[in-house]
C-alpha cells in the first residue's frame, strides 16, 4: 500500500482539498484508496459522506471504521489527510509510515514563514533525511505569473526539495467539496485547465512509486498503522 502524508502546519492551506483530489483521481484510475481523516474539522470524511454513489468507492478510516471491512477492500493507496496542529510524536509515526510527503503552500509572507520552520522539522526525520520519504511542495491557489507566486517558487527553490506543481485557484473545487466529487470526475470540458496543472503530481507520483518498488530496502508493507498509536489532539 502506496501512502501519501499530506501535511502542513498552517490552516487554509488546501490540505483537504489535495487529498480528496487526489483520492478521486486514484479513485477514477479504478485504484482501491482510503482516507485517513486527521483533521478535527473532518473535511474529508464529509467530502466522503456526500460521494454519489455511482462514483468508484473510496472508504473513510475513521475511528467508527470496520477494521474487517477495511481490510476486505485490500486499499492499494492510502491518503492521509492531517490538521494544522501535529504533533511531534503523530509526525514521527507517520513518517515511518508514508512513502510521500505532499506539502501544499499558499502564496502569502505568512504561510511561507509557517511552512519554512515546518520543512526544518521534516529533515530532521531519519525517515527524511535517510531519503526513505520523498518530499513534494505544492504552489496552492497560486497562479505562477503573480509577483507572489514568484516569491513563492523563489521559498521552494531555496528550500532544495522538488515543486511538483502550481494549482491555480477556481470555483470548481468549492462546487467538488460541496458534491464528494473530484475535478477527475467532472466533464471534461470544464477541467481541462486544471488536469493540466495536475499533470507534474500525477507523474512525480508515477516516479516516486517506481521508486519504492525499485529501492532495495523497500519491502512491501500491506500492513494498515493503527489508529491508536497517534496522539491526536
Amino acid at each position: 500500500m502506496f501512502t501519501i502524508l499530506v501535511a502542513n502546519p498552517k490552516g487554509g492551506a488546501g490540505k483537504s482539498t489535495l487529498s480528496t483530489n487526489i483520492s478521486g483521481m486514484l479513485a477514477a484510475l479504478k485504484q482501491r484508496v482510503v482516507i485517513m481523516d486527521l483533521d478535527k474539522q473532518q473535511s474529508a470524511t464529509n467530502w466522503l459522506a456526500r460521494r454519489p454513489d455511482a462514483l468508484p468507492r473510496i472508504m473513510s478510516w475513521t475511528e467508527e471504521t470496520d477494521m474487517g471491512e477495511l481490510r476486505a477492500f485490500a486499499p492499494q493507496w492510502m491518503v492521509i489527510d492531517t490538521h494544522a496542529r501535529l504533533r511531534r510524536a503523530d509526525r514521527t509515526y507517520l513518517l515511518s509510515r508514508a512513502n510521500v510527503v505532499l506539502v501544499p503552500v499558499n502564496p502569502s509572507v505568512f504561510d511561507i514563514e509557517a511552512t519554512a520552520k515546518f520543512l526544518l522539522k521534516l529533515h530532521q526525520d531519519p525517515n527524511v533525511h535517510g531519503g526513505r520519504v520523498a518530499i513534494g511542495l505544492i504552489g496552492s491557489r497560486t497562479d505562477s505569473r503573480t509577483r507572489i507566486a514568484q516569491e513563492l517558487s523563489s521559498f521552494f527553490q531555496r528550500s532544495g526539495l522538488p515543486v511538483i506543481a502550481y494549482i491555480p485557484d477556481s470555483v470548481l473545487y468549492p462546487q467538488c467539496a460541496r458534491d464528494g466529487t473530484s475535478i477527475y470526475e467532472l466533464p471534461r470540458g470544464r477541467t481541462e485547465q486544471q488536469l493540466d496543472a495536475w499533470q507534474p503530481l500525477v507523474s512525480w507520483l508515477k516516479a516516486e512509486v517506481a521508486r519504492s518498488r525499485e529501492a532495495k530496502n523497500a519491502k512491501p508493507d500491506n500492513t494498515l498503522p493503527r489508529r491508536s498509536d497517534l496522539q491526536i489532539a
